[in-house]
């Protein structure tokens, strides 16, 4: 190999300057004189494109059938774009490369692979790179070797947790020659996983293993585990979980209210998914110690099930909220906890039902009575509680500047006169909590009420106009609900003027209805014509 180097250097000096050498890597004549196994050519920078400056292989030695790096560098920082370089081997029998290689802008170097095949004897290529008309020449030496060379690498299980093993395998092409065959084995991130340093395939013999120790980690990471031998690198892949979980898991985490006012406690419940087993520690914490407090642990008893705490929140002028997190066996679940304001407005008063006392099937009227004026409204909560006897809204609203809201029940036959608990709980510009009864009876219901409509006129206006509409009914509790031209869509709720006299009017964009329909919640209906 060594003589035949020597020959081509020898040709270089001696051939006119426009002869090309044969199996010197087809290198010009008129290249400068390069160190041995390095030939450059070309007339220089080649203009605005910068210029291959060098090419090196690393290794520049391999056993046939291993690969080489060649890293290329240029004269200057390839421009927006890239540059591309091109890529030959002189000797594609011996070795291949790539057509090309983009170096992307910016920088000024850039890497391709260089295979080696097969030879009888010692051989080698000259491989080239070309950019802005300079081309530059590295000489891969390729020996026979042996002839064995690594074929494969495996790992068995491919996911394994922390502090666990797992088994590589090495895979040579052919058996281990006397003496055996090293492979050298490295791991990319030895704080995931380590490897043994190398291991001997013994002679005769295509195959070893080796133990691939996991390192603790925080959460799920690969690695990387490389074998080396003849020349040949092989890769695999190992990722390493968090540490198994060790004891009795948590199940679930609960909060006996999940809004609480600010400056009150809530009770949070743990529970594990057994409750067989020792004592278990259960980690708690807030994500906003500001506006909700946990202790650090609570611990569930041996052989139960679950566990309470007390959460502790601060005083907050408005809306505010904390995560509370708990955590057992490996296993972490999460709550929501909503702090509000301290409510102010007036309290619940009295809560009350016209009639009281009704056969079931039918129709009455509910009525919130506040201690005061609900200066900003009041939202207000109802329960029934036995909903398949009296049903009422979840949810109904004091208006503004008034001190009452009626609302409509409705309910169900009876084989027993039963009476129902009717349970109001104010928020949002009211407070307290007030109760009323209903009996529902097995009498006949009640007959529905006569509703008439004494004024139902259209004042245009703007876009649109005022809808003005005055009616009576036999009832002075009735909720009289007006309607347009036959749809099911409610318009407003007529105030109750007492003494059975409901009026109110209603502005809207559109056109004046033809007609308008005032329902009663307690039965009775009436029509009239828009004027």
């Amino acid at each position: 190999m060594l003589l035949r180097r020597r020959s081509c250097t020898l040709l270089l000096s001696l051939i006119a300057p426009l002869i090309l050498l044969s199996g010197c890597g087809n290198e010009s004549a008129t290249a400068p004189k390069s160190p041995i196994g390095i030939r450059s050519s070309g007339p220089g920078s080649g203009g605005s494109t910068p210029a291959v400056a060098s090419i090196v292989l690393n290794p520049g030695s391999v056993i046939a059938g291993a690969t080489s790096v060649a890293t290329v560098t240029l004269t200057a920082p390839a421009p927006s774009g890239g540059t591309v370089v091109g890529c030959t081997s002189n000797n594609t029998n011996v070795a291949t490369v790539p057509p090309t290689l983009t170096i992307p802008s910016g920088s000024t170097t850039g890497s391709f692979t260089v295979t080696s095949h097969p030879v009888a004897s010692q051989d080698f290529a000259a491989i080239s790179a070309t950019a802005g008309q300079v081309t530059q020449t590295a000489v891969l030496d390729v020996s026979p070797g042996s002839g064995v060379t690594l074929s494969a690498l495996s790992i068995s299980p491919t996911v394994v947790a922390s502090g666990g093993t797992a088994t590589g395998t090495v895979t040579l092409n052919g058996a281990a020659p006397a003496g055996g065959a090293a492979v050298t084995l490295s791991s990319s991130n030895t704080t995931v996983a380590t490897v043994p340093p190398s291991i001997t395939v013994t002679a005769g013999a295509t195959t070893a293993t080796f133990t691939i120790t996991a390192q603790t980690v925080a959460s799920a990471t690969s690695v990387s585990i490389t074998a080396v031998s003849g020349g040949v690198s092989r890769f695999a892949s190992l990722t390493v979980t968090e540490p198994a979980p060790t004891g009795r898991q948590l199940s679930s985490l609960t909060l006996a209210s999940t809004q609480v006012v600010g400056g009150q406690s809530v009770q949070g419940t743990v529970t594990l998914a057994s409750a067989t087993g020792a004592a278990t520690a259960v980690t708690l914490a807030s994500t906003n110690t500001a506006v909700a407090q946990v202790p650090a642990t609570v611990t569930v008893p041996a052989n139960v099930a679950s566990a309470t705490f007390t959460v502790t929140t601060s005083p907050t002028p408005s809306s505010d909220f904390a995560e509370i997190s708990a955590t057992a066996g490996g296993v972490s679940r999460f709550v929501s906890l909503t702090t509000v304001a301290p409510p102010t407005g007036p309290s619940i008063a009295t809560v009350v039902f016209f009639p009281s006392n009704l056969g079931g099937t039918g129709p009455a009227t509910g009525r919130v009575t506040m201690s005061g004026v609900a200066t900003q409204g009041a939202g207000i909560t109802l329960t029934s509680s036995n909903p398949a006897v009296v049903q009422v809204p979840d949810q109904i609203v004091v208006s503004a500047n008034t001190n009452r809201v009626d609302f409509p029940v409705t309910t169900s036959a009876v084989t027993s006169n039963t009476t129902v608990t009717v349970t109001a709980v104010a928020c949002c510009g009211g407070q307290g909590t007030g109760t009323g009864t209903i009996t529902a009876t097995t009498a006949a219901p009640p007959p529905p009420d006569v509703v008439r409509i004494d004024q139902a006129d259209f004042q245009p206006g703007g876009r649109g106009g005022t809808l003005r509409v005055r009616a009576t009914s036999t009832s002075s509790t009735a909720i009289l609900t007006v309607f347009r031209d036959g749809s099911t869509v409610p318009t407003f709720v007529l105030p109750n003027q007492g003494g059975g006299r409901y009026e109110g009017s209603f502005s809207f964009s559109g056109v004046k209805p033809g007609t308008v329909t005032v329902k009663s919640n307690l039965g009775g209906s009436a029509t009239a014509n828009v004027k």
